[in-house]
């Protein structure tokens, strides 16, 4: 406050200070242990309450002579003493039970110095809850008498109809059996088996892995909720067979296992809390293209370098030829992806005529949107945490991983330098789609390797003597590889999909189906999370060729979603929602968009690949243009990408909205069709 010029940071704090009358006093650090518990814990609105109504000279005097890592105990106890009324202006009374006075707290924090931080503020919760948690006796009123499962019995119409009979001794007979309910005559059929004990009826059996005589209580419609609860909820939700068991142990009804099998598949924590086995897999579709720079596909691979600090790397691959690149970057900014698309990708090879990505941020910025308008690329993305819809790049990731773990130690600790080197390389092998070098589909020629300089005589071609014989021999060897390659990308697309598609698994859903999203929302390890959303979607439309299907809730919100990542609960009964609040998954905010149709999605990748290729061969040679050929190029794990109908496969930008789907609502089990 005595300085002559005062920087902008200190001038704040002097507009912030000037309503007020203060004196500044100094106070050591050590000493100074209410603003150090301050910085600590977050209460900051208790304690400033203190600091507004008490005098801060009684705050340093309360933990005055407490050892400094224990102040933010002592003092956050004090808090909750005041807020539930243990203390009163001015000074404390005697504390009630359950409470602690100031000097319990300083005594209890003093000793045991060898505690964890926090580990007193804790134990103090404890003992004042000690008296709410210690139960005086056990709670029998939820057992029944043998009165009360008596009369439950006799209050149901189908126990009710056979117990005269049991209890008389005699089979009822047929004329009188014919005229029972079906429920009631399928218990009729364990006639030999049934036993009335204490006036209840029992089914008596032999278990059939101990062999020793069991009965079974012979369950009334009134009390088969609370016994299904005991033996599949309370029993950890286990599957129909083990819940089966349990149940046969202690129970018997008419259509016993029918009832137990819808109730474990309408359960609602069973749906949500685990995955159906096996899981749900679409068959493989795979992007076509015909072309060089028809489609760019871009990703972000990042590393550690020596000094443990992430390291991003922009990957770009055209799907065509297969030639990769890899730029190093500061950092995963929609600047830095433009400014490496434009100096590297765009100055060099032209403009593509569409970018393939993911929905991350960088991808989908403005800048980005702005760039590729400016340059007309269209530009798609794939479906929200579906990153097969972009293979090629996921696969070039893995890929470009290995050869950089199989890097000497020495090098291994400089691989940003090494990195260039790498992709050279993977660009000079020969790609197992096409059956050629990625380079060479890109440029017509076999690039020139360190080993070449060795044997320099090895790839010298003594037919180029001048520009139009090397023109025409570029465009004739572009002409064959185009053909080969597209026919071997055909033969090795249809060996992938054969083989991925054994492992297809789930139904096909239509429009009006029911499903549930995967949960994406938890982050971590998400051990205990549960596997789907409890909001139940509907279908509105479909896309058979990208299996994409576009989604509403009740409250009219739309999503487009990969068919990997929903479950179909259609069986599930059409019940009304609560006003529960639930929380929403990560997807409630990608893959959104109030007006989007997904038909006729990605023609662009099937319909015109003749067209296409003719078009690209002619501009080289006069040859015959190719036709009859089916353009089939794809890594083994790409799916063709969606994109905004009418738009030329524009990008699908996902609409912020505030808007919480309203819950849905499990049945506790599917009703029992028991006839009486």
């Amino acid at each position: 406050m005595t300085k002559p010029k005062l920087d902008a940071c200190e001038q704040r704090w002097v507009a912030k200070l000037s309503p007020y009358t203060f004196s500044l006093k100094h106070i050591p650090g050590p000493k100074n242990v209410v603003a150090d518990a301050l910085s600590r814990d977050p209460f900051a609105k208790s304690v400033s309450q203190r600091l507004i109504s008490e005098p801060y000279e009684n705050l340093l005097a309360e933990v005055n002579g407490t050892k400094e890592d224990r102040v933010q105990d002592v003092f956050h106890c004090k808090v909750q003493c005041l807020q539930a009324g243990c203390v009163t202006t001015g000074a404390f009374q005697d504390a009630p039970s359950g409470c602690l006075d100031s000097s319990e707290v300083k005594s209890a924090c003093d000793s045991h110095t060898d505690w964890e931080s926090g580990a007193e503020l804790r134990a103090m919760q404890y003992f004042k809850a000690l008296p709410q948690t210690v139960i005086s006796e056990q709670d029998t009123s939820a057992a029944l008498s043998t009165d009360e499962l008596r009369r439950s019995q006799e209050e149901d119409s189908v126990i009710r109809s056979v117990l005269p009979f049991v209890l008389g001794g005699r089979s009822p007979p047929r004329r009188e059996r014919n005229k029972l309910a079906p429920a009631a005559q399928m218990l009729c059929k364990q006639w030999h088996q049934l036993k009335v004990q204490d006036g209840v009826l029992y089914r008596v059996t032999k278990d059939p892995s101990t062999r020793q005589k069991r009965f079974q209580f012979v369950l009334p419609f009134s009390l088969r909720a609370k016994a299904l609860s005991g033996v599949h909820d309370l029993a950890g939700h286990q599957g129909q067979a083990r819940t089966m068991h349990l149940a046969r142990q202690r129970f018997f009804w008419p259509r016993m296992e029918r009832d137990i099998k819808d109730y474990v598949k309408c359960c609602q924590r069973c749906i949500l809390a685990k995955m159906p086995e096996p899981a749900a897999r679409a068959p493989l579709e795979s992007i076509r293209t015909s072309a060089p720079l028809e489609l760019v596909c871009i990703d972000f691979w990042s590393a550690e370098d020596s000094k443990q600090r992430s390291v991003d790397v922009l990957v770009i691959t055209d799907h065509f030829t297969k030639l990769a690149h890899a730029f190093l970057c500061v950092n995963q900014t929609a600047k830095q992806v433009a400014k490496k698309l434009w100096d590297n990708v765009f100055c060099i090879y032209g403009f593509p005529e569409r970018i393939h990505s993911d929905q991350g941020a960088n991808f989908e910025s403005k800048l980005i949107s702005e760039l590729l308008s400016l340059a007309g690329v269209t530009k798609s993305h794939t479906t929200a945490y579906h990153p097969m819809g972009n293979g090629q790049t996921e696969r070039f990731n893995r890929t470009l991983g290995s050869m950089l773990r199989a890097l000497p130690l020495a090098s291994k600790q400089h691989w940003a330098q090494q990195i260039q080197t790498m992709i050279f390389a993977y660009n000079a092998i020969v790609h197992e789609t096409t059956g050629y070098a990625p380079f060479y589909l890109m440029y017509g020629r076999v690039p020139r390797l360190p080993v070449d300089m060795v044997f320099r005589q090895v790839l010298k071609d003594p037919v180029v003597s001048d520009y139009n014989t090397y023109a025409g021999k570029l465009m004739a060897s572009l002409n064959v590889a185009a053909t080969i390659a597209q026919q071997h990308a055909k033969k090795q697309q249809q060996r992938q999909a054969d083989g991925y598609n054994k492992r297809a698994r789930g139904t096909h859903l239509n429009v009006g189906d029911r499903v549930l999203l995967a949960n994406k929302a938890e982050r971590g390890k998400r051990k205990l999370a549960d596997k789907w959303e409890p909001t139940i979607y509907t279908v509105t439309d479909r896309n058979p060729q990208t299996h994409v299907y576009k989604l509403r809730d009740e409250s009219g919100r739309t999503k487009v979603v990969h068919h990997n990542l929903m479950l179909d609960v259609s069986f599930l009964p059409i019940t009304q929602p609560t006003s529960e609040d639930l929380d929403s998954g990560a997807l409630d905010a990608v893959s959104e968009c109030d007006s989007l149709s997904i038909d006729a999605v990605s023609g662009l990748a099937v319909d015109a690949s003749e067209d296409r290729t003719c078009s690209w061969i002619n501009e080289m040679t006069d040859a015959e243009a190719l036709s009859g050929e089916e353009a089939a190029d794809s890594e083994m794990e790409d799916e063709v990408p969606h994109s905004l109908p009418g738009t030329s496969d524009q990008l699908m930008t996902p609409l912020p909205s505030r808007d919480v789907p309203s819950p849905c609502v499990f049945p506790n089990s599917c009703p029992p069709d028991i006839e009486t």
